[in-house]
């Protein structure tokens, strides 16, 4: 049950007026009584101080009268009562002046103090802490994987290549493959300045259109047969293994075969394609998001495409064979504008690396025109603008449509005097 009080009036200090109210005696008896002891204990103190010195009450040896009260003061006002937390009230026997026989003030100042809740069970306290360390400590998921090899030395490694440029390797990708034991098995995107850096075996998947079943079958072939005879096993994979690379589905694989994957990500060729090709994902005041998309679903289905948004970006994978009919759907299904920017960057990272660029109704001309082929990562919003709309000018400073190759050249510079 908790502890009520009232709140405690102004008490009377030496610089008060006379004229004050007399204190009301509340009408419950309980307090009566509180009240009484009160009074008992300051008209005490109030006589010891009379009869003493006052040099000797306020020296620092002389005792100080100290009364521990919970709710004395409470009856002191007829303000309502409110609930409120065990609070304790020590009254202070103080002077107001040390060298005059002064009236000493009783004043109420509050300490706060720890509440003791009894435990109705002695054996309950070991028992909450126990439960309480229980609760406390952290969730633990224990997942249990195949081996990192099989017993014969067998393992294997997925391994990202990147947009296509060796440079963009990773120190761990390129260690790999500069192995002359491993056995790497590529997917036909690898770009071949990649490929050219295997020091051991290598095999090529021919992942055509139409084909990319037939084409992983013969793939996890070559898998089983690498790790059966206890060699290290390289998958390697164009941009990074786990965004739209099948990465997820063949460590799945890989463990029915007893092992588990080691993974060396990659630089994602939906972030760093549009870089390469001047097209900046984000750019303040034009795009503040950015959906990553494949053109391909399992079976050969076309995936749902988000709804328009003018400050948003999206980025397309494996998408350019079926161009025009994404246009088509970004248009009718997604509700895109038939004048938003398009950007198309093929090969990205690779000395013959090209940009096309155009809007929703014009892209797939153009990209027919100029024969774009995969690894191809197209570019949906008007960030594909920012960087290159200014500097699309023809010889006399007309700006040109924006629509066609991307030819990159270095301006004169003005000649001075």
């Amino acid at each position: 049950m908790p502890f009520r009080r009232r709140r405690p009036s102004t008490m009377m200090t030496s610089d008060s007026p006379a004229t004050t109210q007399p204190l009301q005696l509340p009408s419950s008896p309980r307090c009566h009584s509180r009240f009484a002891r009160l009074v008992v204990v300051a008209l005490s103190t109030i006589l010891a101080a009379a009869s003493s010195p006052p040099s000797s009450l306020f020296s620092s040896s002389a005792p100080v009268i100290v009364v521990d009260a919970y709710s004395f003061v409470a009856p002191l006002t007829n303000r309502p009562r409110r609930s409120f937390h065990l609070t304790r009230h020590t009254a202070y026997l103080d002077g107001a002046d040390a060298g005059t026989h002064s009236p000493s003030v009783v004043r109420s100042t509050p300490s706060p103090i720890i509440k003791k809740t009894p435990s109705a069970d002695p054996g309950s306290k070991n028992k909450n802490k126990n439960n309480a360390e229980q609760r406390m400590e952290p969730s633990q998921i224990i997942i249990k994987h195949p081996p990192k090899s099989l017993p014969n030395g067998g393992r294997i490694t997925l391994v990202g290549s990147g947009p296509g440029d060796p440079n963009l390797l990773t120190v761990a990708a390129y260690n790999i493959l500069s192995d002359p034991d491993n056995l790497v098995i590529a997917d036909r995107l690898v770009s071949s300045e990649i490929l050219d850096l295997i020091k051991g075996e290598v095999r090529v998947a021919n992942k055509v259109p139409g084909c990319q079943h037939r084409a992983q079958d013969e793939i996890y072939e070559w898998c089983r047969e690498g790790l059966g005879q206890g060699r290290h096993v390289v998958r390697l994979k164009i941009g990074d293994p786990f965004v739209f690379g099948r990465g997820g589905e063949e460590v799945l694989r890989f463990r029915e075969y007893g092992v588990e994957s080691t993974v060396i990500p990659g630089v994602s060729a939906a972030f760093s394609a549009p870089l390469l090709g001047s097209i900046p994902v984000t750019h303040r005041g034009i795009s503040n998001q950015v959906v990553m998309c494949t053109g391909y679903g399992k079976d050969n289905t076309s995936p749902d495409l988000i709804q328009y948004h003018p400050e948003q970006t999206v980025v397309f994978l494996m998408a350019v064979g079926r161009l025009r009919v994404l246009c088509d759907r970004l248009k009718t299904l997604a509700g895109y504008p038939g004048h938003t920017a398009v950007g198309i960057v093929e090969r990205a990272g690779c000395p013959d690396q090209r940009t096309v660029v155009g809007t929703i109704d014009t892209i797939a001309d153009v990209a027919e025109e100029h024969d774009v082929r995969p690894p191809s990562t197209i570019v949906v919003g008007e960030v594909v603008r920012a960087l290159l709309a200014d500097a699309m000018e023809s010889g006399d400073g007309v700006e040109k449509e924006f629509a066609g190759l991307v030819t990159s050249c270095v301006a004169a510079s003005a000649e001075t005097e």
